[in-house]
């Protein structure tokens, strides 16, 4: 970790405090129909995966669902299955990541 500011970045002038990030569920929502199938079976391996966002996952399901019932013929079931496989394995019996990460989400600083 850097002690102080390093040099390179004296010159700019950045804010002492940088707002907290948000994820606006709305926009995620609005946005979900214009991605791509592989990308949504990609945001749902994530939320399998991490365990976080799990509203954004359901909207995918529901996205894919309802092109598969347009006659979409992408096979979303195996991308996620062998998607998720090719993740390795979280040992979370030494450390809560995700319980760590939802914190650091939640907290203000």
């Amino acid at each position: 970790m850097f002690k102080g500011t390093p040099d390179n970045l004296k010159d700019y002038d950045l804010p002492s405090e940088l707002p907290d990030a948000v994820l606006d569920l709305e926009k995620v929502k609005h946005s979900i129909p214009s991605f791509h199938s592989q990308k949504l079976c990609e945001m749902i391996i994530c939320d399998r995966y991490f365990g976080c966002y799990k509203e954004i996952g359901i909207m995918c399901m529901q996205e894919l669902a309802k092109r598969r019932e347009l006659g979409d013929t992408f096979l979303f079931e195996d991308a996620i299955e062998q998607g998720y496989k090719q993740l390795p394995e979280l040992n979370l019996n030494t450390i809560n990541v995700r319980e760590i990460l939802q914190q650091a989400i939640k907290r203000k600083v």
